[in-house]
This record gives structure tokens, C-alpha cells and sequence, in this order.
């Protein structure tokens, strides 16, 4: 992954990942026929059966297993911020966009307009991913009761509610993209990112998939961004850092930051009387820092134009 002004910057993965290592992890979960759909943000209710094939997962050492995932789409109060944990993938763009976006008016507008959730039984197909898994379930496939279409870009892209999870037997845990309150739709846009980037979520864990590109694919725009540095205009900073609350706006730590996870993506929250509030979606966690710590250990800002 990387974080791109005029291909430069490098925007970081989770904790345990270093710039060397591509494969550390941290530590650890529109047009259709034959039927009625919904728009975006709504359920549809057909009686024909979807048939729709599984990304191949991370290519790494986990033992892993596929279930269906029950949580609702969204909360009580729809997309939070709350509702993010990033998982064993280094795509921190993704899930620090996200958060961002969870966190603004516009940008949870712009998450409900990414989702379509189908109330229809749907057929995922595992035979592809078989191999891959624990204890393939019998016949390699998993009937559940909906699937979501999503949109990313100019792509439609048609996903279940068929997730990874480690190998446990039960209070299994999903592997990558996780939800603390149990909302899926982060889970739902990782795994459907991963289908348009070649069907594989190992694609999601490499350094070609820039935060600018990422950005531009979640947010719908092409991000503005600057570099921060002890040249970097105090008042410009502090604009941009007290926008957040409006606009959609992440921060790239440095690779030495030692305040922070080093080489990591956060979403910002607010800046309030000098202190500037960051969301991990690492650790699932708020952290304040000073304006004069976010100089030290920060070397980028990403915003909605």
C-alpha cells in the first residue's frame, strides 16, 4: 500500500507490518434480471437463487474456515466509526478511509449509497477456495439469505455474507476486515474491494494499492493532500485537522513516529482546543495528540476536496 503526492509518500499498514515485510501481520478476525432489487441503502425480496463464487483469502499461514455472518448491515444509528477494526491484512487505506467516512454526514451518506443488501437465498460457491480452508463445508458451499451488491467506482460488484474466520469450532473470529459492534457492511466493502482486485484479498495486502487510489474508489473524488513537515504552515494543518468533522480526512504517520504506530493510517476526528483527535482502526481505538506531536511523528494529510 502506499500513500501517493506525485508518487512519493507511502502510506503504511497494520501494526506489526514494517516497510520491509510484506506479509507481517499483527497479532489476532446495477442492473439485474429474474428479479426485484433494491437501491442502494435497501432489501430486496426475490425467490431466485444466487449462485456467487468466494475471493481466494490472503496468502499466508492462517488456518482459516468460511461462515456465514448474521450481523446486521448496520447499527441502530447506521455506519460508525465504531463499527471498524482492521484485521490481518495491511490495508489500512481501506479501513482508515472508512472510519473517516463513518465519521462525516457526507461520508456516511456515501457508505449507504455504496450498499445494496438482497433478501434472496444465495449460494456461496467454496469449491474454487476449498484448499484453502480447515473443514470445507459438505458439497463446498454455504446457503445463507442475502447478499449485498457494491458499489466501488464504476463497478457493481455482487458479494455474500460469506466471510473468512479462523479454525476455531466455535466463537470463531473473522480474519480480516472485523466489526466490535457486530456491523457488516465494513466487512462487506473489504470483500467486494477484494473481488474487483483480482478476486483475491491478498491484493488488499500489497503496496500498489495506494491510498489516493483508494481513496478516490470510497470517497468519490480524488483526494487533496500535503505533506507535513516543521515547513509545513501550523494554521494550514490545523485547517485541515478541523474540517474533519465535515469532510472525510486522514492522517499518514511516519515510519519512525514514536508516538504512534509508525507507518500506519488514521482516520482524523476533530481538533479540539490543540488537541487533535485520531481514530486507530488497528487498535479500534481514539488517541489525542498535540498539534506539536502530529508535526513530529505525521508526514501527510489526505481530505475530500
Amino acid at each position: 500500500m502506499t500513500f501517493r503526492m506525485d508518487d512519493r509518500f507511502r502510506i503504511p499498514g497494520p501494526v506489526g507490518v514494517t516497510p520491509q515485510s510484506t506479509y507481517a501481520r499483527p497479532p489476532g478476525a446495477l442492473g439485474f434480471a429474474g428479479g426485484i432489487f433494491a437501491a442502494p441503502g435497501g432489501i430486496s425480496q426475490v425467490k431466485a437463487l444466487k449462485v456467487l463464487k468466494m475471493p481466494t483469502p490472503a496468502h499466508d499461514n492462517s488456518t482459516r474456515n468460511a461462515h456465514e455472518i448474521t450481523f446486521d448491515l448496520y447499527g441502530k444509528g447506521g455506519p460508525a466509526i465504531k463499527d471498524i477494526k482492521q484485521g490481518s491484512l495491511a490495508n489500512c487505506p481501506i479501513a482508515s478511509i472508512l472510519a473517516a467516512l463513518a465519521h462525516t454526514p457526507i461520508g456516511r451518506k456515501r457508505i449507504e449509497s455504496m450498499i445494496a443488501e438482497h433478501l434472496i437465498p444465495t449460494t456461496t460457491d467454496l469449491s474454487g477456495v476449498a484448499g484453502f480452508l480447515d473443514s470445507p463445508p459438505k458439497g463446498n458451499k454455504i446457503i445463507s439469505k442475502r447478499y449485498f451488491t457494491v458499489t466501488l467506482g464504476e463497478k457493481s460488484i455482487d458479494v455474500s455474507d460469506v466471510l473468512y474466520t479462523d479454525d476455531a469450532d466455535r466463537n470463531w473470529s473473522l480474519l480480516y476486515m472485523k466489526s466490535p459492534t457486530d456491523s457488516l457492511w465494513p466487512c462487506v466493502i473489504e470483500k467486494a474491494y477484494a473481488v474487483m482486485e483480482g478476486d483475491s484479498y491478498d491484493n488488499l495486502d500489497k503496496e500498489e494499492l495506494s491510498a489516493n487510489k483508494v481513496f478516490k474508489v470510497l470517497v468519490g473524488s480524488e483526494p487533496d493532500a500535503f505533506s507535513v513537515d516543521d515547513t509545513t504552515d501550523p494554521g494550514k494543518i490545523s485547517k485541515a485537522l478541523a474540517n474533519a468533522g465535515k469532510t472525510p480526512t486522514i492522517a499518514a504517520s511516519r515510519d519512525e513516529a514514536t508516538g504512534v504506530t509508525g507507518w500506519h493510517g488514521f482516520a482524523v476526528l476533530n481538533l479540539n482546543d490543540s488537541k487533535i483527535e485520531l481514530y486507530d482502526p488497528a487498535k479500534a481505538k481514539t488517541l489525542h495528540i498535540s498539534l506539536k506531536q502530529f508535526r513530529r511523528d505525521f508526514k501527510a494529510i489526505l481530505y475530500k476536496r
